[in-house]
């Protein structure tokens, strides 16, 4: 599934599901990002149910799907970002919703990939190489965005304003941290 919209219709439906309403796709695949920069710094493996539902028994059917596609997502873009891959995307709500559920959306992206960079207290904001933690404090201000009452078309280029920044600084912090972990590796010789 390359379509973003549809995979974010997928995600929405498989919450659904799992009786899990009170998150948004945005904020799964955000979750999903930041786990993935997490398990490069920490090298603890994340438990993504556990992540998106503390609650969840893996046991129980309901989250069976849930398990698969956060699983398949985690998959699907570590391989995107090890690649530095033009594939790489924000899982968002469609650009014909209104700015506010868009603005939303960003907002609620970014607290899943702060809740997934953060999760399991291995390191802080300020142990990410480089300008990561500039852009890890960028992000945690945009989490806090919300919808302003300026005209819809400066809201809009405004809005892919954000889209983009958050975008390349979740990929950067990904970067930041796989150059260093990088260059902490014995070097093998021949």
């Amino acid at each position: 599934m390359s379509n973003l919209a549809d995979r974010y219709t997928q995600i929405e439906s498989i919450l659904a599901l799992a009786g899990i309403e009170e998150l948004s796709p945005s904020e799964v695949h955000g979750t999903i990002v930041g786990a993935i920069s997490n398990h490069m710094k920490s090298g603890i493996t994340p438990d993504l149910l556990k992540l998106i539902e503390p609650e969840a028994d893996a046991n129980d059917g309901r989250f069976a799907q849930l398990t698969a596609l956060l699983y398949e997502l985690y998959r699907d873009n570590s391989e995107m970002l090890l690649e530095s891959a033009e594939g790489f995307d924000l899982i968002l709500p469609d650009e014909d919703e209104r700015i506010d559920i868009r603005v939303d959306g960003i907002s609620t992206w970014c607290k899943g990939f702060l809740l997934g960079l953060l999760y399991n207290n291995a390191f802080s904001i300020d142990q990410l190489p480089e300008s990561g933690s500039e852009i890890a404090r960028d992000i945690m201000e945009i989490a806090e965005a919300a919808a302003g009452a300026d005209d819809e078309q400066d809201e809009d280029w405004a809005l892919a304003e954000l889209e983009e920044y958050v975008k390349v600084g979740a990929q950067l912090i990904f970067e930041f941290i796989y150059s260093e972990r990088s260059s902490e590796a014995p070097k093998t010789s021949q």
